[in-house]
């Protein structure tokens, strides 16, 4: 099998990670865009039209990313795959199935963007991290529980509730943030430090990478998951923590905070298990090999 990820461009680095994932479950895989991230160091292939063209010819499936469509590539004899993501399918979601229906064979949503009337669709939350990357740092490096969150975009992670709901909140804990955008490399160390991660108080949202990220570090993940019943009825039990409002937020940092070393460390392991047994390399690139298969 032969398959070709393609946007635009790719903020969050997914179409890299399933270019990484498919690789591992022994498809050749190769993802491109055409802009670049300049903090991402691992990331699709940036090329033109010209190259993608190229690249697509020998493909047997034509997978678009973030409901981007590059319209000059040649989907004849292609089977053809969208993953509907992102603020533009779910603020204009008709008119961007309008475009993909009558290409695609295989639709692959999840959240709130679930059910929108794209065409042979299915459910899937694709979120991955690099797990041989990411190794686990279960030990303290502190007495006091030590509590973060470092947003990459302070307004859509509900920023300012968290830290208005856990800042000097008692002696329990230490409560760290920071605003300061920084690289990939020193955000990755910043988060080794912590024993539990506060990812976003965004009430009916999802997660997203940076809460797989900090749980492959071994990090109790705090988070607020809207689609938790959807999740485990396709994926398995959830392996962070979903709150619905701040006093649930503030209770649980308090109730961890006052656990047992072995018991904090048991929660560590248990939230690193997961990423690996649902959101590693493998496991996405096993769900995406068998909806391909469906259509092939």
């Amino acid at each position: 099998m032969k398959v070709l990820i393609v946007c635009g461009r790719d903020w969050a680095n997914v179409a890299y990670n399933y270019q990484e994932s498919l690789r591992e479950s022994g498809v050749d895989a190769r993802a491109v865009k055409r802009s670049i991230n300049p903090r991402r160091q691992q990331q699709a292939e940036v090329c033109g039209i010209p190259k993608m063209k190229i690249y697509a010819k020998s493909a047997e499936i034509i997978h678009f990313m973030h409901s981007q469509l590059i319209p000059e590539i040649d989907l004849k004899g292609k089977k053809v795959v969208v993953s509907h993501t992102g603020s533009t399918y779910r603020g204009k979601y008709e008119k961007v199935n309008a475009r993909f229906n009558p290409i695609v064979d295989l639709s692959i949503g999840c959240g709130d963007l679930y059910g929108k009337g794209a065409k042979n669709e299915y459910w899937i939350e694709g979120g991955i991290t690099d797990t041989n990357l990411l190794q686990p740092v279960y030990e303290r490096s502190d007495d006091k529980i030590i509590v973060s969150h470092f947003p990459s975009s302070p307004k859509t992670k509900g920023s300012n509730i968290i830290k208005k709901t856990l800042k000097n909140k008692g002696d329990a804990y230490t409560f760290t943030y920071n605003y300061n955008i920084v690289d990939w490399k020193t955000n990755i160390e910043r988060v080794k430090k912590c024993d539990i991660y506060v990812e976003r108080f965004k009430p009916n949202s999802g997660f997203g990478i940076s809460a797989l990220e900090a749980a492959a570090l071994g990090k109790i993940v705090i988070t607020t998951y809207a689609f938790k019943q959807k999740y485990e009825e396709t994926h398995g039990k959830l392996g962070l923590i979903s709150v619905t409002t701040q006093n649930q937020l503030l209770e649980e940092v308090r109730r961890i905070s006052n656990l047992s070393d072995n018991e904090i460390i048991e929660m560590k392991k248990k939230s690193r298990e997961w990423v690996e047994r649902c959101h590693s390399y493998e496991a996405i690139g096993l769900k995406l090999l068998k909806l391909y298969r469906t259509i092939l």
